[in-house]
C-alpha cells in the first residue's frame, strides 16, 4: 500500500488524483443534465443501494476464485492469456450487455441501433481469444525451439 518509506508513492498519488477528478465531473454532469424526478430519484438510489454490494459479494469473490484456479491450474504461459482474456472478456460485456438487454434510451441513430448487437460481441470474443490463443502458442513454441536448441548446444 505505500512506497517505501510508507508515504504513498507519486504514482498513486497522482492516479487518485485524476480519478477523484474524473469522479467529480461525473457527478457534475450528472446533477447538471438530469431531471430529477421521484422516478430518477428512485432508479438512482436503487442503483447505488445494489450495484456495490453485488460487485463486493458476486462480482469480486468470482473474479479471485478465477484468478487462484487459473494460476493453479494453467501452466505458466497460459496464465497469462487467460487472465488478459477474461479481463477483455469481462470489459467488453460490461459495455455490450446494456445493448443487448434493453432498447436504447437515446434517440436512434441510423447505422448505429439497427442491428443485431449478439452476434457482433460473440465476434468480437472470438477474435480475441483467438487472437490471445494463437500469440500464445508462437510464445509457448518459441520457449520449446529455444530450449532445445540450448539443451544441444549445451551437450
Amino acid at each position: 500500500m505505500t512506497a517505501g518509506r510508507g508515504r504513498p508513492g507519486g504514482v498513486r498519488v497522482a492516479l487518485a488524483a485524476v480519478g477523484a477528478a474524473v469522479m467529480g465531473y461525473g457527478g457534475w454532469l450528472l446533477a447538471r443534465e438530469v431531471e430529477w424526478t421521484p422516478a430518477v430519484l428512485l432508479s438512482v438510489a436503487a442503483w447505488l443501494v445494489t450495484g456495490p454490494p453485488a460487485h463486493d459479494l458476486l462480482l469480486a469473490p468470482l473474479v479471485a476464485v478465477t484468478g487462484v484456479l487459473v494460476a493453479r491450474l494453467l501452466p505458466r504461459p497460459w496464465r497469462t492469456m487467460v487472465v488478459v482474456g477474461l479481463f477483455a472478456t469481462g470489459t467488453l460485456l460490461l459495455v455490450g450487455t446494456p445493448l443487448l438487454t434493453r432498447p436504447s434510451a437515446a434517440p436512434p441513430n441510423p447505422g448505429l441501433d439497427d442491428r443485431d448487437y449478439l452476434p457482433g460481441l460473440l465476434a468480437y470474443l472470438g477474435a480475441v481469444w483467438a487472437l490471445l490463443f494463437a500469440v500464445t502458442a508462437g510464445v509457448a513454441l518459441r520457449r520449446r525451439r529455444r530450449a532445445r536448441r540450448s539443451a544441444q548446444n549445451g551437450s
